[in-house]
């Protein structure tokens, strides 16, 4: 913490500055009661608005936006989804959508930073986990894009919370494959062998983490693998939460 008259100095000679996390503009950062982004992910007063906390009518169980009032969506009473509790920052689109593209296609991995202070926002109210555990790509892809952007994710929500980071707990045992045009329980059926939980997840609460969920089917198969290896409990920590059949691409 910089003494008080240093930094007032810095101000007036335009030195106190930093650069938004998501804009790279630089800019003199607010009274941290205005501008709650800061830390390693600081947001300029121009774009922190775009990251306001989004509350939207959803399904309790599985995030979909709704635009009703209702508590549970259609699926999700007729098959209840394996998971806990779901927390979802927003809705895929806007900023948020533009900052999660840029960092899964655009490689901007600094951008991880951001979201995971987004993620961090909405989990307080969550009985904490044993373990924070990525969506994990399959080596082929991997190799391919060189990062795993929910890993990436995880790591800044982990810097943040403090909460244990176990990305081991779960492998992809196939490829991810497009499942546009197929009826859910299709979906489900093709994704059902997804995932491997290892023998370390067992008793253990787990946070699922992904940066988007579309259709749901993949976080399903993936929560399902690791109760099937014996974890307790899951929860899922999403960004961004998109209407099921959305055009984009499938989670």
């Amino acid at each position: 913490m910089l003494p008080t008259r240093l930094t007032s100095f810095l101000k007036s000679a335009g030195l106190a500055q930093t650069r938004c996390a998501y804009c790279l503009s630089p800019f003199t950062p607010e009274d941290p009661a205005r501008n709650p982004f800061r830390g390693p992910a600081p947001l300029c007063p121009a774009c922190a608005p775009l990251f306001a906390l989004s509350a939207f009518p959803r399904c309790q169980h599985c995030a979909l936006p709704t635009g009703t009032e209702a508590a549970l969506c259609g699926e999700c009473l007729s098959t209840p989804p394996p998971w806990k509790s779901i927390a979802a920052y927003g809705l895929y689109q806007g900023a948020l959508r533009n900052a999660i593209l840029r960092l899964k296609f655009g490689g901007e991995i600094p951008l991880a930073s951001l979201i995971g202070a987004c993620l961090d926002k909405i989990t307080t109210a969550l009985p904490p986990p044993d373990a924070l555990t990525p969506i994990p790509q399959h080596p082929r892809h991997l190799r391919r894009r060189g990062f795993n952007q929910a890993h990436e994710i995880a790591k800044a929500l982990h810097r943040c919370s403090g909460l244990p980071l176990r990305a081991g707990l779960l492998r992809r045992t196939a490829p991810h494959t497009p499942q546009t045009g197929l009826a859910s329980t299709e979906r489900r059926r093709e994704t059902r062998h997804f995932f491997e939980a290892t023998t370390q997840a067992r008793g253990l609460r787990i946070w699922l983490v992904d940066d988007v969920m579309t259709t749901g089917v993949t976080m399903r198969a993936a929560a399902q693998a690791l109760l099937a290896g014996g974890a307790l409990e899951t929860a899922v920590i999403i960004a961004a939460r998109t209407p099921r059949m959305s055009s984009h691409v499938q989670q």
